[in-house]
């Protein structure tokens, strides 16, 4: 079968036909309409042709394929009374969501209603989803009828449409009911490419690369040498068919198309062969199924591809070339190769790809044998490892998908040889000097990395070479441009390459003029990019007249440069080169193009990085430029003229990377040879082995090409290392001094360079070791390490964390084999290693022998939410959190340093006040410097001041500014820059929130502050000055209630509570704990005018709901800062999230219809104040505004709202028909809602539909409705209002809006509270089935756990029934269990003394979470909500209880004694970060040894005591429980409450957290009121005492310490708080709790 390469000479016809099962049935070509007729007409006789479309298509081909279907038969059948065939059309809804049984049906009804026989024939106008569902459809009609397809899609020309597969999608998956039916005709015209959007022309580019890349490697060839050519149609082409455009593009289609019809005729049924096309499917399908509709199926497939090829690569099938030139090839087209880039990110929002979630799909899947993945294994470009799928085992998938790394310290030694890939360095500058050369050039070794492929991309944009792959890719040959360069037609994004960024900088410089229309090159890369160092290159090539501006950030990416007519002037050129040689390789290599001959003169005394610019002068040399250095200066004279490309060039591989496998030789004590790095090196990292692992005790063996090394049994410290020329392995050098012990610790200096790579590399090192045990600390150009013994090394609590930096995650990686046996480590960010070395986890586990295990992060604290555990539940499995620095800006005054101190306790940051810091800096006060220098010095300083902050501490900080900083443009600048503030555009770094308070409550306060210059005008004046700027410059918005002393411990706490929800990065996971669909929730809707007076009612008025609306239409006021306050007063007072609506009159609300421009202004609000749901209508919203308010977001949940309140829009999904003839009228309704629901989807998270009920029937529509949608994962709110649409209220199960009696009305008619829609879903059946729980135990007569849950399961409405079970017998338990779970009616179980461990020992539950293994009690039985088959579960929530108890007395008793104990942080050299500590040292003590004891003692572990002391009146019980819980047995009464700590250092105040577990009655016997006796009041800020005995509720021990002042907490109130987190995790509610509160108060008193 011939390659569309090998056809290149043969110019393509405008009409090619292509054979498929024997027949000549594919046509491809240009203008092929009227052909297409003809053969229709005259080779398909049919009494009907039927052409369907959808709505889309419509618009631009239907007409055109009628009239001359109409045109043909006209010619045919001109004789008078011959039969002419009718032409019938069919226009149905556009997209996935149509491709059902239902509107296959109604399409059938309406052809029989229109009396089409069997003799009709269907044309399919359209892309994938007609062809396949009119396929199925030609496939039953009539018992099959003949149909052509016409596909208008690219991805349908060249898949859906050839090899007659039809099908529909069911709420099962995709394609899982159809048949096979062969076209009569295919007929593949790239006209229909004209009118495709841009993203489907690509998305069907994925496919035809897919093809090439299994089957005809020179067809890949041509896809990845001509991407602008074979892109042009969809970018605005009107060339024919003798353009090369058109050519090249039809060539590539021709190719896979007829790839495609030889693997039909040869497998038509998907016998094996076929398989092959589904090369990136297996995976590509799974992320599909998540990421759809947001993601087309071509690029899932294309992140598919690459993952699949990175199995292939993982198992020995496939090399780095082959990776490389894949990616790099998808990359060229725009599609994505990771579901981490930025478009995937923008695109699908808070969904996410978990690993589990991925493989439970992929079970799924035709090619699967059994429980056997198959999987389309490449072994390099153009083929297969097999013809057909290979079975791959899943610890290789997951390996592959997951994104951290698990890495097993090996138990042997191992003799190894080693090739590492080629040197970075090398290859860069290779690629750059050949790309530049005249001829051609065979570069052998290149290194396939991401920033390799980035710097080929760009060379490609800007001089357009030509480059082929020899031996199976290990050689890329460039025919090099000579020196001519362009301006690229779009930027050129580098990514994190630094390497890149600065040569081509200067390579941008060359450039004499734009064309085209293109004036500019720009030159930027991601984030971090941007935050790198470029300023001393820029400030020299500026100084020689280059035209370059920064567009973002002064010093850094992106850059703008501007042709000046000549290229780069030459002559005399002045560099810094103290901070980076890739500066000065920049110049050079550019300068033999400059317009003048180049003298290079490095300024200052010493020159960074030697080494690297000898490497480039000599590989100058080699491309045939020799540069000359003045003798005894640091001067170079470069001539000029063309480089010469030698016909060969050989890269040696990256000493850097070679580091790694040697180092693993001296961590394990293996021997290992890296077979391609020795002494000839140009590479002054090729210098580590001798320099630095031999000192360390290590043997070394060096060849000219070869290193060995012979790692020793114990490595030794270095006194000191000086590894200036070999900068990049200092971090491989770390990680072994981590575990070198002997004389003192190992000092690394000369790498002060290294803090302004990836990462700050020094910081991350001390930072990341520290999680290891390991001790190091900064010194100005370099770091301190001091080894540990190997035994007392950690896991890394959390994993390590890579900062997108290759060599800290090779590097850790090498650590993590030093650990003891039985711990890990968790690389995350596994992939930044494609930096470098792409198959490094595959080397590790492949060749040093390393076992490595993909672990996804986002499941790794799932294990509780199996179980169904009340924290797994309420979604507070472990968080990730935005590390970011946080910038507070707001009027002087407003409590920006209080509050900011509090919150930083709280996030564990840094705080940084600028103003005191300012202050000790410049060694005065403000008021002084103001005095002497004027306030705009002031303001100049404070800027500056604030862009050394912010550099200094990019992470981990709150920074509170001067009320001023906005006052200068600088200023104003910095600060947008920090954030993604409106206006401003680019990338967010940080944060910048506006703390916001009261402007009289801020007058007040100033009044007595004299510490600050007053403000020398009135200061309202000063507000609306700076009230917009403050605006400008933050992205959030922290408002301020009641913040006079009293309150102000809750002001901290909102503050807390508002930045956790910002800086969450987990943004799959709904706000608040809500579980996603199908789980139920509810939100309760506000009717208040004023959220003030209902604050009592809040608790009760959101029993069982899960979030609570604030309707702000509804509210007295609708002015921004009343609204701002109300949204204040209920985060403070209700924990629920916030459902943020502005409903107008003609949405059923009450905000006024004509004020459209103030209710965008609320909605932005609502999003800065950082409510978690924010509800937008969209009536009268542009999709370009909703997508303005998705971009704005942040964490905020987008709920976009249609309300139907007219009662015409129709959820039916019929489709509509018509016949262009003339002879049936066109059905048309108001509105449906799957064209509002298709229309408002990809610009929201939420998707709200309310309709308006006249009938049952429209209850029944909505559900049809609600079916044929539940595939996707937006999840959904579909309602119909009034009484009539009740019954649809208890069906949506997803945030349905509810009221409550206590509320002064409903907010919309037919609302009902949760108990009634629990009662209504009971008399339906939909609701939960009536269960039994029980109370295990003996003596319970008078316990009031029945009063709890009783009056919990009434209040809600659920049909539950909880009793007690009296018996001291474990058999009766087990009877009882056992009969209630054969009936299904056992819903769970309180389990109380003596059964707390029978329940275990005794197999009633079969699991236990990890708080009831850790305790060794069950307190809570359970059903697990999936797979109950499995058995039941054990938990134990008394430590629930006592810790939630412990919490709240313990931030009252904080409030009461407020006081901050700042500590300066960062060394004598840092005096700008001051981070605060907690204030206090807690010390838990626990009174008992017995069942509850344990729990007591798990809660303080949980709560992380400072000291924990446990007494018990025997030594027997209490010595091994003090050991098992890290805690010190206490002997003597007396002295538990000692304040001495074990560590004399520390003294902070105590605060003890006392739990007595011992029984009421023995109080007087044991005395232990006499533990009171030894307390030192005056080093005791205070204490919470917990009295488990809950009968008397005020015990001896109690009393006792309410006399002293202590708080104290009844076991009743333990009681209760258990039996919430039971009640939760029984029925996945929130409990009831004032209603239960106010039933236990009751029942207690009697």
């Amino acid at each position: 079968m011939p390659s569309a390469a090998s056809a290149a000479r043969q110019p393509i016809p405008a009409r090619t036909t292509v054979s498929i099962l024997g027949t000549d049935s594919i046509l491809v070509g240009l203008d092929l309409l009227p052909h297409l007729t003809q053969d229709v007409v005259a080779n398909v006789p049919a009494s009907t042709y039927i052409v369907v479309t959808d709505k889309n298509i419509a618009r631009f081909h239907l007409t055109p394929l009628v009239d001359a279907l109409v045109a043909q038969i006209d010619a045919k059948y001109a004789a008078a009374g011959a039969t002419r065939p009718r032409v019938l059309s069919y226009v149905m809804p556009p997209g996935e969501a149509a491709k059902t049984r239902e509107v296959k049906a109604a399409i059938e009804d309406w052809a029989l209603a229109h009396k089409c026989t069997r003799d009709s024939c269907f044309l399919a106008l359209g892309g994938g989803v007609i062809g396949d569902l009119i396929g199925f459809v030609a496939a039953t009609f009539m018992r099959g009828v003949p149909f052509v397809q016409i596909p208008t899609s690219l991805l349908a020309m060249v898949d859906s449409s050839i090899g007659g597969k039809t099908a529909v999608d069911t709420p099962h998956g995709k394609n899982l009911i159809g048949a096979f039916h062969q076209p009569l005709r295919i007929v593949i015209d790239i006209n229909y490419l004209r009118t495709l959007p841009y993203r489907e022309f690509v998305n069907g580019l994925g496919e035809i690369i897919k093809t090439a890349a299994i089957w005809v490697e020179e067809d890949f060839d041509l896809l990845e040498n001509h991407p602008e050519q074979i892109l042009a149609l969809s970018n605005g082409l009107a060339g024919g068919i003798e353009s090369d455009e058109i050519q090249l593009l039809l060539r590539v289609i021709l190719g896979s198309v007829r790839v495609k019809a030889h693997v039909v005729t040869a497998d038509e049924k998907e016998g094996g062969l076929r398989g092959l096309l589904n090369f990136g499917h297996s995976v590509g399908h799974a992320i599909e199924a998540i990421l759809s509709p947001e993601m087309l199926h071509g690029e899932c497939v294309s992140i598919g591809m690459v993952r699949e090829a990175e199995i292939a690569r993982h198992l020995g099938f496939l090399n780095d070339v082959a990776v490389g030139r894949l990616v790099r090839c998808l990359q060229s087209y725009g599609l994505p190769v990771s579901v981490d880039d930025k478009i995937v990110k923008q695109r699908v929002g808070k969904k996410h790809c978990s690993v589990d979630q991925l493989l439970d799909i992929m079970r799924i899947d035709k090619k699967n044998q059994g429980d056997k993945k198959k999987i389309v294994m490449l072994a390099g470009i153009g083929r297969t490892v097999e013809p057909r799928a290979s079975i791959v085992p899943d610890h290789a998938i997951r390996s592959i998908l997951s994104p951290a790394m698990q890495v097993i310290p090996p138990n042997a030694t191992k003799s190894v040889e080693i090739k590492v890939p080629g040197s970075k360095s090398l290859s860069n500058r290779a690629l750059v000097l050949a790309a530049l050369g005249e001829g051609q050039c065979r570069l052998h070794g290149l290194l396939h990395s991401d920033d390799v492929q980035v710097m080929l991309n760009a060379l490609q944009k800007l001089v357009g070479i030509k480059f082929a792959w020899e031996n199976d890719g290990e050689i890329l040959v460039i025919t090099g441009g000579g020196g001519r360069l362009r301006v690229p037609g779009n930027d050129i994004y580098l990514g994190n390459a630094g390497t890149a960024a600065r040569f081509l900088t200067t390579v941008c410089a060359l450039i004499p003029s734009g064309q085209d229309g293109h004036n500019a090159a720009v030159v930027t890369g991601n984030p971090r990019m941007q935050q790198r160092p470029i300023g001393p290159l820029v400030d020299a090539l500026r100084a020689n007249g280059v035209k370059i501006e920064y567009t973002g950030k002064e010093g850094s990416l992106p850059l703008k440069i501007e042709p000046n007519g000549t290229g780069l002037p030459g002559g005399d050129i002045k560099l810094s080169a103290s901070v980076s040689s890739q500066y000065v390789s920049s110049i050079l290599i550019s300068a033999p193009y400059a317009a003048a001959a180049v003298a290079l003169d490095l300024s200052g005394d010493h020159v960074i990085s030697q080494p690297y610019i000898d490497m480039t002068i000599a590989m100058m040399e080699s491309f045939g430029i020799k540069v000359e250095r003045v003798p005894g200066t640091n001067t170079y004279k470069v001539p000029r003229r063309a480089y010469k490309n030698p016909a060969d060039y050989y890269i040696e591989a990256d000493a850097s990377s070679a580091t790694y496998p040697l180092a693993y030789a001296a961590i394990t004590g293996s021997r290992v040879t890296v077979t391609n790095i020795g002494s000839k090196s140009l590479q002054g990292d090729a210098e580590f082995a001798v320099k630095v692992l031999a000192p360390m005790g290590a043997k070394v063996e060096q060849t000219e090409t070869s290193t060995t090394v012979q790692g020793p049994a114990q490595l030794l410290p270095l006194d000191s290392v000086h590894m200036e020329s070999m900068t990049d392995a200092f971090l491989t050098a770390s990680v072994l001094a981590a575990v070198a012990t002997g004389k003192g610790p190992t000092t690394i200096t000369g790498i002060a360079n290294q803090r302004v790579k990836e990462c700050n590399r020094i910081a991350v090192m001390v930072e990341q070791l520290a999680k290891f045990g390991v001790t190091a600390s900064e010194i100005p150009d370099g770091i301190v390490i001091q080894g540990l013994e190997r035994s007392q090394l950690r896991s890394p609590e959390g994993g390590v964390k890579a900062y997108d930096d290759h060599r800290v995650a090779m590097s850790f990686s090498i650590l993590a084999c030093a650990l003891p046996a039985g711990r890990s480590a968790i690389i995350k960010e596994k992939k930044c290693v494609e930096k470098t070395w792409p198959a490094w986890w595959d080397a590790l586990q492949n060749q040093l022998g390393v076992s490595i295990a993909g672990i996804d992060l986002e499941d790794e604290h799932d294990d509780a939410g199996k179980s169904g555990s009340a924290e797994a539940k309420a979604g507070n499995s472990l968080q990730v959190v935005d590390d970011a620095t946080v910038v507070f800006i707001g009027m002087r005054g407003a409590g920006k340093t209080h509050a900011g101190k509090a919150a930083a306790r709280a996030l564990k940051r840094e705080f940084i006040d600028m103003d005191h810091c300012l202050e000790k800096s410049l060694a005065t006060t403000i008021p002084k410097l103001i005095a002497d220098k004027g306030w705009p010095e002031f303001r100049r300083q404070e800027t500056e001041y604030l862009k050394e902050a912010l550099e200094k501490h990019p992470r981990g900080a709150i920074i509170a500014c001067g009320g001023g900083i906005v006052e200068t443009p600088e200023a104003r600048t910095v600060l947008q820059r920090w954030a993604r503030a409106r206006g401003t555009g680019g990338v967010s770094k940080g944060y910048v929130v506006h703390v916001k308070r009261d402007i009289q409550d801020v007058s007040a306060h100033l009044a007595i502050d004299k510490t600050r210059p007053m403000y020398g005008e009135d200061m309202l004046a000063v507000w609306n000055r700076r009230k917009g700027w403050y605006r400008e410059c933050s992205g959030h918005e922290f408002v301020i209630v009641h913040s006079d002393i009293e309150h102000w411990p809750a002001v901290e706490a909102d503050l807390v509570k508002f930045l956790s929800f910002v800086l969450t990065k987990n943004a799959a996971r709904l706000p608040g704990g809500i579980r996603p669909p199908p789980a139920e929730s509810f939100f309760v809707s506000l009717t208040f005018p004023d959220v003030g007076p209902a604050i009592p009612l809040l608790n009760k008025i959101s029993e069982g709901s899960d979030a609570i609306e604030l309707r702000v239409d509804l509210l007295a006021s609708h002015d921004e800062e009343s609204v701002g306050r109300q949204v204040a007063l209920l985060r403070r007072h209700s924990p629920l999230p916030i459902v943020y609506t502005v409903r107008t009159t003609a949405q059923a609300g009450k905000f006024p219809d004509t004020a459209h421009a103030a209710r965008l202004a609320l909605l932005e609000a609502g999003l800065r104040w950082g409510c978690e749901f924010v509800d937008i209508e969209v009536d009268g919203l542009s999709p370009e505004k909703l997508d303005a308010f998705l971009s704005a977001k942040n964490n905020s949940w987008i709920i976009a709202s249609y309300h139907d309140v007219t009662g015409n829009a129709m959820w039916a999904e019929t489709g509509h028909g018509s016949s262009l003839l003339g002879n049936q009228k066109e059905q048309t309704v108001a509105v449906r809602f799957r064209e509002v629901y298709d229309r408002i989807a990809p610009h929201a998270d939420i998707v709200k539909l309310i309709g308006t009920a006249k009938s049952m029937e429209d209850n029944f529509a909505l559900e049809a409705f609600r079916t044929s949608v539940s595939a996707s994962t937006k999840p959904l709110i579909a309602m119909n209002m009034g009484r009539m649409g009740q019954i649809s209220r208890a069906l949506n199960m997803f945030l349905t809006p509810v009221t409550h009696p206590a509320l002064p009305s409903r907010a919309a008619p037919g609302q009902l509270s949760v108990a009634e829609i629990y009662r209504l879903r009971t008399l339906i059946g939909t609701g939960p089935s009536a269960k039994n729980f029980y109370l295990f135990g003996s003596p319970i007569r008078q316990s009031v756990s029945p009063v709890i849950h009783n009056t919990g399961f009434e209040t809600l409405g659920l049909p539950h029934r909880y009793e007690l079970c009296e018996s001291a017998a474990i058999e009766d338990v087990m009877e009882k269990v056992e009969r209630d779970v054969w009936a299904g009616t056992f819903g769970g179980a309180s389990v109380t003394i003596p059964h707390k461990q029978d329940v275990i020992s005794s197999k009633v539950v079969r699991h236990l979470t990890d708080a009831a293994k850790a305790i060794g009690a069950v307190n809570t039985i359970f059903v697990p909500e999936s797979n109950a088959d499995s058995g039941l579960w054990g938990d134990n929530t008394d430590w629930l209880g006592m810790a939630s108890a412990l919490r709240e007395a313990a931030s009252e008793l904080v409030a009461a004694n407020t006081k901050d104990e700042n500590v300066v942080a960062g060394g004598a050299n840092d005096a700008t970060a001051v981070t605060t500590r907690p204030p206090r040292r807690t010390v838990g003590i626990v009174l008992g040894a017995g069942g509850t004891a344990r729990a007591a003692l798990y809660t303080l572990n949980k709560l992380g005591c400072d000291e924990i002391r446990l007494w018990n009146r025997t030594f027997d019980n209490a010595a091994p429980l003090a050991q098992q819980f890290d805690a010190t047995h206490v002997t003597d009464l007396q002295d538990l409450l000692a304040v001495g700590s074990n560590n004399n250092k520390d003294t902070r105040p105590v605060v003890f957290y006392v739990i007595s577990t011992v029984p009421a009655g023995a109080h007087a016997a044991m005395n232990l009121v006499g533990l009171f006796d030894a307390v030192h009041v005056k080093d005791l800020v205070g204490g919470v005492v917990i009295d488990m005995a809950y009968r008397p509720r005020n015990t001896l021990l109690l009393q006792e310490a309410a006399r002293r002042g202590w708080t104290i907490v009844p076991g009743v109130e333990i009681l209760i708080r258990q039996g919430l987190e039971q009640f939760f995790i029984w029925t996945s509610r929130r409990a009831p709790e004032g209603a239960i509160r106010e039933a236990v108060q009751i029942a207690y008193s009697e």
